[in-house]
């Protein structure tokens, strides 16, 4: 079916004038289709899902419906703005929340937020704090969703503990001759894997509580206002699960505090920018502090370092079969990837303790505001 006819399986306002690919994101198809009513235009996002990753769609759009709708209703009910601040699932006419064709391709559609873009890296300290206020913000909100709603869509995404005994088992394995070129970085691994398994153990004891996570709490998932430079929601809601919270304020610190990106070679670059800790971490528990148990306030820094490894080891593992996840621009691509994530848990080791002294200060000051937290 063309894109123009399955757009019209939507509830939309007025006629299609214009229908333009997206090509941001590396998983789903997107298109952005803009109508005309009356002369007053409205946007819509138009994706289609990609269900080699998702293999269950209809668990999936039930997961954000819920969600969004859940959000949408704080949002009102605290004289938030609801249009802007989360995404709203459009319809099918027939009323469901996917359309599904004839070859079995899924597609959803959600309202377009206007005058607002997203980043790939954050260009200062405060761009970075008003990420951590919107991932804040998103867990303040679904702090009291039922959790019994919610789908793992992806069965063991953030379980570092499942993981470590898949990489060791591949490890032994060695599938494609590779394991005697990775000596030095398996066994760093295998040194901190009390460490990797230390969340999934906390909530295994019921220290720690299963919470709505997002599980990709990357910069460009976050709709930044393009007049404000303010965080207007989050997005890309396709790994909402039950989890951990930790995970989450991780990944962000991970990817967005690191002084370089990912893939970046050159290990000289890799380290983490202590002033966008700062700011996030600031941010993020002025709207988290009163709900976050006191165990995962505690475990804050030491999230950075488990999700920082538990990535490494999936970028070690996949190189040690043969490149067949993770999808790779150059010969050892996965390599350069987990020696840099590596030194970057290095870095954060360094750092470790004045991490902790960031957390806890930014936790007791009255004020959360930076100037307010005890200078290191």
């Amino acid at each position: 079916m063309k894109i123009e006819e399955i757009a019209q399986k939507f509830r939309l306002k007025g006629q299609i004038i214009e229908i333009k690919e997206n090509n941001v994101g590396n998983i789903n198809r997107t298109y952005i289709i803009t109508t005309n009513d009356n002369d007053k235009k409205y946007k819509y996002v138009l994706q289609k899902i990609n269900t080699i990753v998702f293999n269950e769609p209809y668990l999936l759009m039930q997961n954000i419906e819920n969600v969004t709708e859940y959000y949408k209703a704080y949002l009102k009910k605290n004289n938030e703005d609801t249009e802007r601040g989360t995404l709203s699932v459009i319809r099918t006419k027939n009323n469901i929340n996917l359309y599904r064709t004839k070859s079995d391709e899924y597609y959803r559609m959600y309202n377009y937020v206007d005058n607002a873009k997203t980043y790939d890296k954050s260009e200062n300290a405060e761009m970075f704090y008003n990420v951590g206020k919107a991932f804040g913000h998103f867990v303040k909100v679904l702090n009291g969703y039922p959790m019994d709603k919610l789908t793992e869509t992806i069965p063991n995404f953030h379980n570092s503990k499942v993981r470590l005994g898949d990489f060791l088992k591949d490890v032994k394995k060695d599938p494609c001759n590779r394991v005697k070129d990775v000596l030095s970085e398996i066994v760093y691994i295998i040194q901190r894997q009390d460490e990797l398994s230390s969340i999934v153990d906390l909530m295994a004891k019921g220290k720690i509580p299963q919470r709505v996570t997002h599980n990709d709490t990357k910069i460009n998932n976050v709709l930044i206002d393009e007049k404000t430079n303010k965080a207007i929601c989050v997005i890309d809601l396709d790994t909402v699960m039950p989890g951990s919270a930790l995970y989450d304020f991780g990944d962000a610190i991970r990817s967005g505090a690191a002084t370089t990106f990912e893939d970046d070679p050159n290990l000289e670059n890799v380290g983490i920018n202590m002033e966008y800790f700062k700011r996030f971490t600031e941010a993020y528990l002025s709207e988290t502090k009163e709900i976050l148990l006191q165990t995962e306030i505690d475990n804050l820094a030491l999230s950075c370092r488990i999700i920082t490894l538990e990535l490494a080891m999936r970028f070690l593992n996949d190189y040690i079969n043969g490149d067949t996840y993770f999808k790779c621009n150059y010969e050892n691509h996965n390599l350069v990837r987990a020696r840099n994530q590596i030194k970057l848990v290095e870095q954060m080791e360094k750092h470790y303790d004045e991490m902790i002294k960031i957390v806890k200060d930014c936790t007791q000051a009255k004020a959360l505001r930076l100037d307010k937290c005890k200078k290191l």
